[in-house]
């Protein structure tokens, strides 16, 4: 199958190439030729589809690098509270999701993406019970997915210093995680079933370095050299985090994932806000990527990371849209403006703000990069493969033709994307879904929304008691930075991260 994409602005990433006036040319999947325009000229191309783009925009498509599709279904659920809150009430909210409710949340969040130009994504998957109607789900839709269920063994109440009553804690005990052998099976029974099926790769998805034992990191550690997978995790998203990782390991929470040897080029780290400069530089010196969620970042008021210090430290910085509930939308396009705007604060010296440019290359390239895939996707290069944006031209955003970067990142919100390509398919045309019906998944999820919150009211009457726990915890902590009063380290603090703590949390 072959097609022609004729007379079009093409936005290559390719430092090369550039920004072309000309065609693309694609081939069972391939990105055949590109071939500029001189003069007027018009390519004569046999093809099985030629399509006149005189009046579009072609971009190499985005990648979503992190991403919980389950929270499709929670919006304006839990925006308010900071993460630690936060992470309270999304659980409670997950925890009463079918399967039927995970189909329709991954094809909510496909829909999303792909109708702005995402054509790949990393799902950062809690639910592992669920995985088998989420990779169903996936493979119907053919957009790339990085699908990275979570391992984790130590709750948040072992490693925070939550002073929870016995009766509570015991409670919280009695839900047992996944054990180590478990989570072994669980994963090798995914690599053999889904791994490179269709556009679904397998990673390892630590939920964050201090809710893994060491058992559980060394196992991340064991599948990633036996299966050559990549590994994605959270990583210092909030400043809690950073304050007692410092406490509860050698090294911090860096430290930690040195000391399991999991810093290598395979592993990404979403948020990374709260480094030291000495931290940064070792993840730069292993090659670790980094990815950048702005959106997410601000609503939960975790901090501002600072990307452009990272940028020039050399290291690979990709972007991501989070969870639906603590976000706007999986709109990269959102994603990167706020992006640019982000650095503004960050950064005084306006000779150091993040362009355009910069962000446009996390979205396609740097996404591509994080899981070794640069040289077959994010450009718009002979020999890669067809992940294409149709974006027209004849839309309030881009009908002005000036900085073509800046158009893009500045003033596009998605609504000019018509068509869609992910290896020379098409999913996306004149603005409709073609390998799924829309509207059956958007029906199915309102008829279905009643009765997902009348199933979780249990859990979140639970996470409603313990709330004030958490706030009191947090208000705690906040208030003591910076006095070296809050925490010490114990010299029998175990794998899980316990410490003393010294004074009264109440």
């Amino acid at each position: 199958m072959s097609t022609l994409i004729k007379n079009a602005t093409i936005i290559t990433m390719d430092d090369h190439a550039g920004i072309l006036e000309g065609s693309v040319l694609v081939e069972n999947g391939i990105i055949k030729e590109l071939i500029p325009h001189h003069h007027g000229s018009e390519p004569q191309i046999p093809a099985d589809e030629t399509i006149d783009g005189s009046d579009m925009m072609i971009m190499p498509g985005m990648t979503n690098a992190h991403y919980h599709s389950y929270s499709n279904l929670l919006k304006g659920t839990t925006s308010h509270f900071p993460l630690e809150i936060w992470s309270l009430y999304t659980t409670a909210y997950g925890y009463s999701l079918d399967d039927e409710d995970i189909h329709n949340a991954v094809l909510l969040g496909v829909i999303d993406m792909i109708k702005s130009g995402v054509t790949s994504c990393i799902d950062h998957f809690p639910h592992i019970r669920r995985s088998e109607a989420a990779l169903k789900a996936y493979e119907a839709s053919s957009i790339r997915v990085g699908f990275a269920p979570m391992m984790h063994d130590v709750p948040d109440h072992h490693f925070l210093p939550v002073d929870l009553p016995d009766d509570w804690k015991r409670k919280l005990d009695e839900a047992s995680p996944i054990s180590v052998e478990e989570m072994r099976a669980y994963y090798l029974s995914l690599f053999n079933e889904w791994h490179d099926k269709k556009n679904i790769q397998i990673l390892l998805g630590p939920n964050a370095p201090q809710r893994c034992s060491e058992e559980m990191l060394a196992l991340c550690k064991e599948l990633s050299e036996q299966r050559g997978a990549f590994v994605h995790t959270h990583l210092l998203e909030t400043r809690i985090q950073k304050e007692v990782g410092d406490a509860a390991f050698a090294g911090g929470i860096i430290g930690r994932l040195r000391d399991q040897q999991l810093l290598s080029r395979k592993l990404s780290g979403a948020h990374s806000i709260w480094m030291e400069d000495a931290e940064a530089d070792v993840l730069a010196e292993h090659g670790v990527s980094l990815v950048h969620n702005p959106v997410s970042n601000m609503m939960l008021g975790s901090g501002r990371a600072k990307i452009g210090s990272y940028l020039q430290k050399g290291m690979n910085v990709a972007l991501g849209t989070d969870s639906s509930n603590c976000g706007i939308s999986h709109n990269l396009f959102e994603a990167m403006r706020i992006a640019v705007m982000h650095s503004r604060q960050e950064q005084p010296d306006f000779r150091e703000w993040l362009q355009p440019k910069d962000v446009l290359e996390m979205a396609t390239v740097g996404g591509a990069r994080l899981l070794g895939e640069e040289k077959k996707r994010g450009k718009i290069k002979q020999g890669y493969e067809a992940d294409l944006v149709l974006l027209t031209r004849r839309s309030p955003a881009l009908a002005v033709s000036t900085d073509l970067f800046t158009q893009l990142v500045y003033y596009e919100n998605g609504s000019s994307v018509e068509s869609v390509m992910i290896k020379g398919e098409w999913v996306l045309r004149n603005r409709k879904m073609v390998l799924f019906d829309e509207e059956s998944v958007l029906e199915s999820v309102k008829e279905r929304q009643k009765s997902l919150f009348e199933k979780s009211r249990e859990s979140v009457s639970q996470a409603n008691a313990l709330e004030p726990f958490f706030t009191r915890m947090y208000k705690k902590i906040h208030s003591d930075f910076g006095k070296n009063t809050m925490f010490s380290r114990s010299d029998s603090a175990d794998e899980h991260g316990m410490f003393e703590e010294i004074g009264n949390p109440n």
